[in-house]
């Protein structure tokens, strides 16, 4: 009997491996599987007809290969096996999926922001509700979780927003909540975490040490170390807001101090020095919105050229810190910045001129993969891990 345990634990890990490789790559054939799990190709050969018969994975044609030999038959997870609802509490609006076990987004909506414990819940619950009516799932068993992104602090058990001083959250118990609603697993994460994950194991470039930076009219940094992401001890690694960078800057009300990141980096906190610059130098033609000011920027007028060159000054001797501490591959940037690439660029003329160890290559910083769905990604590839874990 305990022989057949172990080999029934092994199918399972196996099968969970296979479906975990599919998720991050796309897809593979039974060779390619083998030769990446070192599993023997007879075991690869017969866990995925396993994973075929139970709709979890599709044969889709024929893959391409280099070299000679006959072509191999390509192996994708299956679009329509089941699904991932996923919530993205964000600082400037609410966005709702439902994901395929692919990952891909087969329905959306944004909804604005609301505030306080017992209107987000509300509105958690009316989103699932509103996903669920869509149409595309035809069984509500075909939903096996919901995945939740949000800013602010969770805790070690993944089960409570502890806080979110953005949208007046205080422990939040949402994962049972949500349980109490409805009986499917429950998934909730940091934001900035999220994305990080989403860009380390789903991402255009795959490395195993990367900063995840999101600068709107919030700011925050998701790390990965190692292949893992890095929470730190009470998950607040990454909470950056309320570092100095400029004793000169504007006096923060949360803090106190004058200069933190949260009033030099911020979409509000540049248009206030845009406007100040204005109201010093005399300029009547101040820039209403930090759209504007970017545009004057990319422009070449004066006033934007001062302020934005400033802001990327104090943002490369704040990456710079970083970069010294946690040594990372790769920089994802999401934000404000990567809606110019004038602002771009000299970021990282910036870095690459800055007096590191090593000399900083320019390729290295890039946006987002998946812009603003880096958040509901990341939450959702979370799901998926634990659906392919438990399922068999």
């Amino acid at each position: 009997m305990a022989q057949k345990g172990n080999l029934q634990l092994m199918k399972k890990i196996n099968c969970s491996l296979i479906l975990h490789m599919l998720l991050r790559e796309g897809s593979l054939s039974r060779a390619e599987i083998a030769q990446r799990s070192k599993l023997s190709a007879t075991t690869v050969s017969s866990l995925v007809d396993e994973l075929i018969k139970q709709d979890l994975i599709d044969e889709v044609g024929e893959k391409s290969s280099p070299g000679a030999g006959r072509r191999a038959i390509a192996l994708e997870i299956s679009r329509d096996k089941g699904y991932i609802i996923g919530i993205a509490l964000g600082n400037n609006y609410f966005r709702c999926a439902l994901l395929n076990f692919r990952n891909e987004i087969v329905y959306e909506f944004t909804e604005p922001v609301v505030k306080g414990n017992g209107e987000v819940l509300d509105f958690m619950v009316a989103a699932i509700n509103r996903l669920l009516a869509s149409g595309i799932i035809k069984d509500p068993l075909q939903v096996k979780g919901v995945a939740v992104s949000t800013p602010g602090v969770i805790d070690d058990q993944g089960e409570v927003i502890v806080r979110s001083t953005f949208l007046r959250i205080d422990n939040l118990e949402i994962k049972r909540m949500l349980r109490r609603e409805f009986d499917y697993p429950v998934v909730v994460v940091n934001d900035l975490k999220a994305a990080a994950f989403a860009e380390y194991f789903v991402g255009n470039i795959r490395t195993d040490n990367l900063l995840f930076l999101s600068i709107d009219s919030g700011i925050g940094m998701g790390m990965v170390i190692d292949g893992k992401v890095y929470s730190g001890y009470k998950g607040l690694a990454g909470e950056i807001g309320h570092m100095l960078i400029d004793p000169d800057g504007q006096r923060c009300e949360d803090c106190g101090q004058n200069g933190c990141i949260a009033m030099v980096l911020t979409e509000p906190a540049v248009l206030a020095r845009a406007e100040e610059v204005a109201r010093l130098k005399k300029v009547d033609n101040v820039p209403k919105t930090f759209d504007e000011l970017l545009e004057r920027y990319e422009a070449g007028e004066e006033l934007g050229e001062e302020v934005l060159t400033k802001v990327s000054s104090l943002l490369v001797n704040t990456l710079s810190v970083f970069i010294n501490f946690f040594s990372p591959e790769l920089i994802v940037l999401h934000g404000w910045m990567c809606h110019s690439n004038k602002f771009m660029n000299q970021l990282k003329k910036g870095l690459s001129t800055f007096p590191f160890p090593l000399p900083f290559e320019e390729k290295r910083v890039v946006p987002a993969t998946f812009e603003e769905r880096n958040f509901i990604i990341g939450a959702s590839t979370l799901m998926l891990h634990k659906v392919f874990e438990d399922y068999f």
